[in-house]
Order: structure tokens, then C-alpha cells, then sequence
């Protein structure tokens, strides 16, 4: 093979490579939190405004069970995904952790965890990679500053998380779409 032959066949690979690790980046969460990324709002790489039935492909819980908070009708996971229901609650057992969603016309509305045993705080964790009972300064150095010292509130213009703190350990967190 030519010389000349071999630089363009390495300069379209280096493009190539470049281009996939720019794209890999753009889907995941950035260095820094960023209030207006979707994805930064979820657990376990679901996330508030995603499918509802994407969202359990990915989190494979043991069990789950949705309910209209109107009907009071319960759905499955694909009349959800085709935008069955007002107001769907849904109560999830991922391992021990119980997991609550709120769907809305097939799309994840809101992602609530508390009371997580404490050997099982690594099972969910942030899609920044916090986990429960991890210190005030981790959630500091993941989230940045926010309002609030019980209640802390990081907020966008669509998407709000909110971490509950009590003795310098977060015991809660929920994601919601406002």
C-alpha cells in the first residue's frame, strides 16, 4: 500500500473515532451538573422524560405495579408506553429498594427513592453516580451548590432534583419534571 493510501485510511479512523467519543459524551452526564439535561434528572441511567417502557428495560426491577391516580385502573408497562393513563403511579422492587415513578401519557413525570436499607444505598444510584447515605460534600462535589440545607433543591427550567439531608448524609432524593 501506498503511503498516501494508508494517511487518508488513518486520518478518516482518527475522524471517526473522534466523532463516536464526542457523541458518547453528549448522551451521558458532563463533568458538571448541568440543570438542563434531562439525563442528569434519574437513577441507574433512567431519567425523568424518558419512555416509560425504555426506562424498565433498563432498570429491571423484580417487581412493579402501576396504578391511575384518577381511575384508580391499573396498566402494564406497554399501555403506558402508548400513552395509556392520566396520572400513573407506579411502586417498583428494585432488589430490596422500592423505587416510586410517576408516569404521565407513557413518559417517566417523576423518580422518587427513600428509605433505602443501608447495605443496599450502592444498588440506585444518581445518574451522577450519588448514592444514599453518601455525605452532604459528595452530593457538593457531584451537584454543586444549590438552595436549601434539609431540602436541596438543583433546578432547571424543566427538570428540579431535590436531595433530603439529615445528619450530613443524604436519606432521599426525587426527580421531577415540572
Amino acid at each position: 500500500m501506498n503511503s498516501r493510501k494508508m494517511l487518508r485510511i488513518m486520518a478518516i479512523f482518527a475522524l471517526a473515532v473522534m466523532m463516536l467519543v464526542a457523541c458518547s459524551s453528549q448522551n451521558g452526564t458532563a463533568d458538571s451538573f448541568d440543570p438542563e439535561n434531562q439525563k442528569e434528572y434519574g437513577i441507574n441511567g433512567i431519567y425523568v422524560g424518558q419512555n416509560i417502557k425504555e426506562a424498565m428495560e433498563l432498570l429491571k426491577p423484580n417487581k412493579a405495579d402501576f396504578m391511575d391516580m384518577v381511575s384508580r385502573e391499573s396498566y402494564t408497562v406497554d399501555q403506558m408506553a402508548s400513552g395509556a393513563g392520566e396520572a400513573v403511579m407506579g411502586m417498583l422492587l428494585v432488589n430490596r429498594t422500592q423505587v416510586i415513578v410517576k408516569v404521565k401519557k407513557g413518559v417517566l413525570q417523576s423518580i422518587m427513592l427513600g428509605g433505602v436499607a443501608k447495605e443496599d444505598a450502592e444498588v440506585l444510584k444518581t445518574n451522577r453516580g450519588l448514592a444514599m447515605y453518601a455525605s452532604s460534600d459528595e452530593m457538593k462535589k457531584l451537584y454543586g451548590d444549590a438552595t436549601g440545607e434539609k431540602e436541596v433543591v438543583y433546578k432547571g427550567s424543566k427538570y428540579v432534583a431535590n436531595f433530603g439531608i439529615a445528619d450530613n448524609k443524604v436519606v432521599w432524593f426525587r426527580f421531577d419534571h415540572l
